[in-house]
């Protein structure tokens, strides 16, 4: 049974490419590939749905180029083919199948469902064998954890999320390399951009041409992750409380929420719901921003801000009755933001900032975002906390994000620029 399982997942052994031929290709693979070309174990995280199974796949048909077929070895853990399957066994019914001489490359997908994998990953890794080890895993502590214990110095890791919008413009070939061929583009980009915030950028959605299917998609999906991430590998008891705790959540993406409020209003204690919080944020489901501060115990007193990993699944989930463009538009670009280091938010007597950005003991980035500046209050009130951030942190230029304004002020030595979102997510 396991050699059969292994036949079926690793069409190539037959010249068999067919599955791996059509995947489209993702800008993040400029980013694992050189983690791919080290010796240390690469593990790729990130939600169900989000790619990680296709991205090995596109390391796969590199591979092929080079006619190394009979070397590379995928394995998805989630197959019941290998549930009472070791690591080991499986390594052992592979070598008698392919009898394979000389570097082998070694892809075990959702490895979190395989016990103790982290010592045998190990065992090999410090072998004399010359083997190149890719794991993917859909529940970020978990990696982490087993990491810190067995394989501190031996590995890698790359977050994965669903589609940025500079991906989901090359998945509708709308490649853009020089400016003028961006502001040729602009209505076309916009519009995309509004089917990006409506149903997010995960890649089946993508892919899917009937609205109703994508929403029946996220629905799925947030489902599975419940399920299968949370749910059944914490043992939760309160799955009911759990669940609409989850909705209201995603309901709220980019406000700000407390465990206090949140355990009065499901009768749960504070101690509970914290956990709730770390098992969907684990999951990557939801993240947590927390208020800038250079005291730690106000940064956890404060209330944090919510995000949502994708705007679709917000928007198919959320009992919310109207679209919300503002709130949206911060989840996306919380989403860019948060490849870029440490994320925060401000807040201080009347002005309040989205996005603090802080590069090792430094702040270097302020980000304000507001979906219509066309009004002057609102455009006073955004620039006027912007510009106290500004002096607060000693910086000289800040930034506003809207829908479709291109602008920029000085005041006092310092300067607020305006930038559309379509053109700054293309960034």
């Amino acid at each position: 049974m396991i050699k059969e399982g292994l036949v079926f997942w690793n069409p190539w052994w037959n010249n068999d490419t067919e599955r791996i031929e059509d995947i489209k290709e993702r800008t993040s693979l400029e980013d694992i590939r050189p983690l791919f070309e080290r010796k240390e174990v690469l593990a790729i995280t990130g939600a169900r749905r989000s790619g990680k199974t296709s991205m090995m796949y596109l390391l796969i048909r590199g591979l092929l180029k080079g006619g190394r077929a009979r070397h590379i070895l995928y394995v998805n853990l989630e197959d019941p083919t290998f549930e009472e399957a070791s690591l080991e066994g499986i390594y052992e019914a592979y070598s008698e199948l392919m009898l394979p001489k000389g570097r082998i490359y070694l892809f075990l997908d959702e490895i979190q469902n395989m016990e103790r994998w982290e010592k045998w990953v190990k065992k090999m890794y410090d072998s004399l064998e010359d083997v190149k080890i890719v794991i993917s895993g859909s529940n970020s502590s978990l990696l982490k954890t087993e990491y810190s214990t067995y394989l501190a110095g031996r590995n890698l890791t790359h977050e994965l999320f669903p589609l940025s919008f500079r991906e989901l413009a090359g998945f509708r070939n709308l490649r853009i390399k020089t400016e003028s061929e961006l502001l040729a583009r602009k209505a076309r980009l916009k519009h995309l951009l509004e089917e990006y915030m409506r149903f997010g950028g995960f890649p089946e959605v993508v892919l899917e041409k009937k609205k109703d299917m994508k929403y029946t998609l996220l629905k799925e999906y947030f489902s599975a992750i419940l399920a299968r991430d949370i749910l059944t590998r914490y043992n939760v008891k309160e799955r009911k409380k759990l669940e609409r705790l989850a909705v209201y959540l995603i309901t709220n993406a980019s406000n700000q929420v407390s465990a206090k409020s949140m355990s009065k209003l499901f009768d749960l204690n504070i101690r509970t719901v914290s956990e709730y919080l770390d098992h969907l944020e684990d999951a990557y489901m939801l993240f947590f921003v927390n208020h800038f501060s250079y005291s730690l115990k106000q940064q956890y007193t404060y209330p944090r801000k919510v995000y949502c990993v994708d705007c679709g699944m917000r928007n198919a989930v959320s009992f919310s009755f109207s679209r919300d463009m503002g709130r949206l538009m911060e989840n996306i670009v919380y989403l860019k933001l948060r490849k870029t280091g440490d994320i925060y938010y401000w807040k201080d007597r009347g002005a309040d900032v989205d996005f603090v950005g802080k590069r090792g003991t430094k702040v270097v980035d302020m980000i304000q975002t507001c979906y219509d500046l066309s009004d002057e209050k609102t455009r006073k009130r955004e620039k006027y906390s912007l510009l106290k951030a500004l002096r607060h942190f000693h910086l000289k230029k800040g930034t506003v994000i809207s829908w479709d304004e291109e602008d920029s002020e000085s005041e006092d030595g310092m300067t607020v620029e305006y930038r559309p979102l379509w053109k700054w997510l293309l960034e």
